[in-house]
């Protein structure tokens, strides 16, 4: 658009290409990524649309000198950051997955396999897990790993990238082996105990009877230089006996859940955090497989919007430097700049 006037047939001409290019785009992510939302879809074809008008400005920039197409240069690097923002982040697809050792599962079209859990010379616990995928198998590490800091499992998905899209696997936690087999510790009324960095009190039992019997157990954890509430609840239904397990979190994450509740002697069975790390980590990885379609279009934006800064300040230093080289000259309180034409600007 031209600045303060433009004829309305120009204008529609002027558009018609990146029209059709974006709704080209548009199209073609709403049949990749199977988008039928008219919000998302709007936000993309906006998005295509500004990336074509911006690519031919561009363009037609450059031919006439770099200096002129560096800000739509940017321009689209905008435009291509949000088409992947938008397919990344609500088109891909994820599932969870128990992975047995030596047992391969299936998931989103990969075979998993779990191969046991070995140290980094960090300390740093790695699941190993060889995946086999079309386009070649290859292995995931991902990090799961007891923090005595935060008092909870720290954990860092395994990213297997492509051009299309990005493959995470990421750990949720070890279960079956020693930990099914873990009684819990047993606490009385007003009763402290030190497990890991952390100190717990029970306090008493909060009930609710009914057809579904819930017991809350209250307690205390001192973590850090400060104390926090932690109420765990166990809920029992009267009709099929099926308990109903409802853990508490600590700061950081890790979670307090009642194994048993004594009621003849008013006491509580608890499943702590780091009250069997060296066992707890079973025969059973749990994890979860999600994609990133389209991933790679934020970090092509990003570069596109980055370098464009840089060629912007690259161009403003050249203009700076060009001006400081001509000569000034002052007659009384007036100064003037010759140009390049041998044309004079007074201030």
């Amino acid at each position: 658009m031209r600045w303060r006037k433009h004829e309305g047939s120009a204008l529609l001409k002027a558009a018609l290409p990146a029209t059709i290019g974006g709704v080209v785009l548009a199209a073609a992510v709403a049949i990749s990524l199977g988008v039928r939302d008219a919000m998302p879809l709007g936000v993309v074809f906006a998005a295509a649309f500004a990336l074509c008008a911006n690519a031919m400005v561009t363009w037609r920039s450059f031919r006439a000198g770099w200096r002129h197409a560096v800000a739509y240069l940017g321009h689209m690097g905008v435009a291509v950051l949000l088409i992947g923002v938008v397919a990344s982040s609500g088109y891909g697809r994820s599932v969870q997955v128990q992975l047995p050792v030596g047992q391969q599962r299936s998931a989103l079209g990969l075979g998993l396999t779990f191969q046991g859990v070995r140290a980094d010379p960090s300390g740093k616990d790695r699941a190993l897990i060889a995946v086999s995928t079309p386009e070649g198998p290859y292995r995931a590490d991902p990090a799961l790993y007891w923090s005595e800091f935060n008092q909870a499992y720290m954990k860092k998905p395994h990213i297997q990238r492509y051009l299309s899209h990005d493959v995470y696997i990421s750990p949720l936690e070890m279960v079956g082996g020693g930990r099914q087999g873990v009684d819990g510790v047993w606490f009385r009324k007003g009763e402290s105990k030190k497990i890991g960095e952390v100190t717990y009190t029970f306090v008493d039992f909060d009930r609710q009877m009914g057809d579904v019997v819930r017991v809350a157990a209250r307690m205390r954890a001192e973590i850090g230089g400060r104390t926090v509430p932690v109420r765990p609840v166990l809920e029992i239904n009267l009709k099929n006996g099926i308990p109903n397990r409802i853990p508490d979190y600590l700061p950081g994450g890790a979670s307090v859940t009642i194994a048993s509740v004594d009621p003849n002697t008013g006491r509580v069975a608890l499943e702590l955090p780091g009250m069997s790390r060296d066992d707890a980590t079973g025969n059973i990885l749990a994890v979860e497989v999600s994609t990133k379609p389209l991933i790679n279009l934020v970090w092509v934006g990003a570069i596109l919007m980055l370098g464009s800064a840089f060629l912007s300040v690259f161009r403003r230093a050249l203009d700076v430097r060009a001006m400081t080289a001509l000569p000034n000259h002052s007659i009384g309180k007036w100064s003037f700049r010759l140009t390049k034409k041998n044309s004079s600007v007074c201030r």
